[in-house]
């Protein structure tokens, strides 16, 4: 008995050795990606401010230093806040219904062949469209206000979603939905316990692919014909050659994509903590 005891422990610390050398090369790995990080876009920071003025123009490529201050005056005198805030909204109205319209389409879809066999085609060949050149109808249609924009980043944002969710429910395997039937789940609960857990893979990938698309649609729209927003900001801006105030845009938009995208991740994370994740693949032989 005390023998056994004394097994225990020792496997006991050597796991927990095992387990503090882990996580100590861990800690290092990670400040040696963030240093590696940092050097990388330090270094070609550095390369640009001395490119700029030396080897290339000025106004062609401006430089960081130019591109802060910018930047900065941008945000002291309200103006970038104002057209980031137009922009923010379009997304905010056009995002959120393109994403729940085309889940809920993708899952009617997946539901009834009879839907699939009739709508089908004709969702595709919608999807053929350039949604970029339906922009100018949009504004006919619904003016050059905050509406038309909406259009555009609707549009944008459901075919993704409507795809990848179709394309679950396509996968979803029929013996869980029996199994679950035959377990007397009802309609409801097969729907939210069984079809949706399966198919959350495909729906946060849908999520997460349309959100750059969504501020693409309202950039294309604010370029096509806006009073206000980034896409208005970057076009005036081009129009004027102050291309440290192209940039600058460029990097409100960059900002948008990355905030509403970590949002996302952690939406995802949460709603499928049940889930086996791994952050690579790793294939030897």
């Amino acid at each position: 008995m005390a023998q056994e005891t004394s097994q225990e422990q020792t496997r006991s610390a050597g796991a927990a050795v095992a387990a503090s050398q882990a996580g100590g090369f861990l800690w290092k790995r990670g400040l040696w990606v963030t240093f590696l990080r940092v050097a990388i876009i330090g270094g070609f920071l550095l390369l640009w401010e001395i490119a700029s003025g030396n080897w290339i123009e000025p106004f062609l490529i401006s430089s960081p230093s130019r591109i802060l201050a910018s930047m900065v005056t941008g945000f002291r005198s309200g103006d970038l806040i104002q057209h980031s805030w137009v922009t923010l909204q379009e997304i905010a109205i056009g995002f959120p219904v393109g994403v729940f319209l085309g889940i809920g389409l993708g899952y009617a879809f997946g539901r009834s062949q009879l839907l699939a066999e009739i709508f089908e085609p004709i969702i595709i060949a919608l999807n053929g469209i350039p949604r970029t050149a339906l922009a100018p109808l949009f504004i006919v249609w619904l003016g050059i206000g905050i509406w038309s924009k909406v259009g555009v980043v609707f549009l944008l944002t459901f075919f993704l979603n409507f795809f990848n969710t179709y394309a679950g429910m396509r996968q979803m395997d029929q013996e869980y939905i029996d199994l679950a039937r035959l377990m007397g789940a009802k309609r409801w609960k097969l729907t939210f316990k069984v079809i949706l857990p399966a198919i959350s893979p495909y729906v946060f990938t849908g999520i997460r692919t349309s959100i750059p698309f969504s501020v693409i649609g309202a950039i294309v729209g604010e370029f096509v014909a806006a009073t206000e927003g980034v896409g208005y900001f970057i076009r005036q801006a081009a129009g004027l050659f102050r291309t440290a105030d192209v940039f600058v845009g460029i990097i409100v938009l960059m900002l948008i994509v990355i905030a509403m995208d970590k949002i996302a991740e952690l939406i995802e994370r949460r709603a499928l903590q049940w889930q086996a994740r791994a952050d690579h693949v790793t294939i030897q032989g």
